[in-house]
């Protein structure tokens, strides 16, 4: 009989950046990206970004790669907020069959 490991991951990375993030009681940290305004450049930049309950930022630090960005939320707020994981809580959610739409 074979064991399934199941590795709960608790921090932000290059994998599940754009459905993770930190949460506290009124904020809540994420990457996101954007270009370099610079218009003959073609590079991509990633931003840690804090965001209030309104969606009104109090926040943003600038990256040129992922990993960077995806380092610096996690040494602020690992383990200090609380880690989202937006797939994770869909699959709890219960499907198609609870869809109001049905």
């Amino acid at each position: 009989m074979l064991e399934q490991i199941t590795e709960i991951n608790t921090e932000i990375n290059p994998e599940n950046w754009t459905y993770t993030s930190y949460t506290d009681e009124e904020l809540f940290a994420f990457i996101s990206f954007g270009a370099d305004p610079d218009i003959l450049s073609d590079k991509f930049m990633y931003y840690a970004t804090i965001l209030d309950a309104e969606h009104n930022e109090v926040f943003q630090k600038e990256f040129n790669d992922l990993s960077s960005a995806c380092d610096y939320l996690n040494q602020k707020y690992q383990g200090i907020w609380r880690f989202d994981n937006k797939l994770a809580a869909n699959k709890s959610a219960g499907g198609c069959s609870t869809c109001i739409a049905h």
